[in-house]
C-alpha cells in the first residue's frame, strides 16, 4: 500500500516539477544568472534548459533502476520513490529561486530561504530515515 501511495506522490512531484520548469523557462532572459556572489555564474537559457532536462531525467530514471535492482524488496523501493519525490521538491524550490533571481524586480531573497532550506531538510530527513527504519526493524525483531 505504501508503495502505491509513494509511487503516486513521486509521479505528481515529477509532473509538478516539469510544469514549474516550463513555466520558469518561459520567463527567463537569454542569459540566466545562477549565482552572483562572489563571482557571477551565468548560463544561456538554452544551456539551462538542456542541463535541467538531463538532470530531471537522470534523477527520475533512477527510480526504474532501483526498482529493477531491488527486485522484491518493496520497502526499499517505496523509500526510494519517496526519496526521489523529495529531490523533485528540492528542484522545484531551486527553480523558483532562479525564477525570482532573474525576474528583474527587487526582491528580498531571504524570503526564499524557508523553501530552499526546508526542501534540503526534507531530503536529509528522508535520506536518514532508511537506516533508522532498518535499525528499528532489527531491534524490534529480537
Amino acid at each position: 500500500m505504501a508503495l502505491k501511495i509513494l509511487k503516486g506522490v513521486w509521479f505528481f512531484s515529477m509532473l509538478a516539477l516539469l510544469v514549474i520548469f516550463f513555466y520558469v523557462y518561459a520567463g527567463l532572459p537569454e542569459n540566466v544568472m545562477l549565482w552572483d556572489f562572489p563571482q557571477q555564474l551565468a548560463l544561456s537559457r538554452s544551456g539551462l534548459f538542456y542541463v535541467a532536462i538531463v538532470l530531471v531525467a537522470l534523477v527520475n530514471a533512477m527510480v526504474y533502476l532501483v526498482r529493477q535492482v531491488a527486485g522484491t524488496q518493496t520497502g526499499l523501493t517505496s523509500w526510494f520513490y519517496g526519496m526521489i519525490a523529495t529531490v523533485n521538491i528540492f528542484l522545484i524550490a531551486v527553480l523558483g529561486f532562479i525564477h525570482v533571481f532573474n525576474g528583474g524586480e527587487r526582491y528580498d531573497y531571504s524570503r526564499m530561504a524557508p523553501a530552499i532550506y526546508g526542501s534540503i531538510i526534507l531530503v536529509s530527513v528522508w535520506l536518514i530515515s532508511w537506516p533508522v527504519i532498518k535499525i528499528f526493524q532489527k531491534i524490534s525483531a529480537k
